[in-house]
């Protein structure tokens, strides 16, 4: 089989970005073949699957903690190549808390590193981790992005 350029890489993954995509768990089978087996993932460390963490097992488990705590549902995508093997994937997700059904929409950025026709490194951009958390929490009312100070 011939080895994937990044920019098609990147045009496998885009073609399974439906909205319900992060929290269909057959998402990651149709990602099987674009993602290495010693992938590396880097999550922000407040979030309950934060951290480093390292192979194709991991990032499955990872996959399945998100959805394990909420619904997520895509509602924007699209992506620059920043470098030969580098690419800025800016995706918009409504993540609701399955525990509270409380829900916030955010941007994200995943920068994604491509090395041997497969993604090997993203490292996850959250636009704002404590709104994200918030959702988990029972007392509080539905969090959005324009709520806050001056807005």
């Amino acid at each position: 089989m011939t080895e994937l350029t990044p920019a098609e890489v990147m045009e496998v993954l885009a073609a399974s970005w439906r909205p319900d995509a992060m929290s269909d768990p057959s998402t990651a089978e149709r990602w099987a073949t674009v993602f290495a087996d010693d992938i590396v993932l880097v999550e922000p460390e407040s979030l309950p699957h934060g951290g480093v963490h390292r192979g194709l097992a991991s990032f499955h488990a990872v996959q399945a903690g998100m959805r394990a705590h909420w619904d997520q549902r895509i509602e924007a995508t699209e992506y620059w190549q920043c470098a030969p093997d580098l690419f800025a994937l800016r995706i918009v997700i409504r993540w609701t808390a399955r525990a509270t059904g409380r829900s916030v929409v955010l941007p994200m950025i995943d920068m994604i590193r491509i090395r041997g026709g497969q993604i090997f490194e993203i490292e996850a951009y959250v636009h704002d981790t404590k709104a994200l958390l918030e959702t988990l929490d029972p007392r509080g009312e539905e969090v959005s992005m324009n709520s806050g100070p001056g807005r």
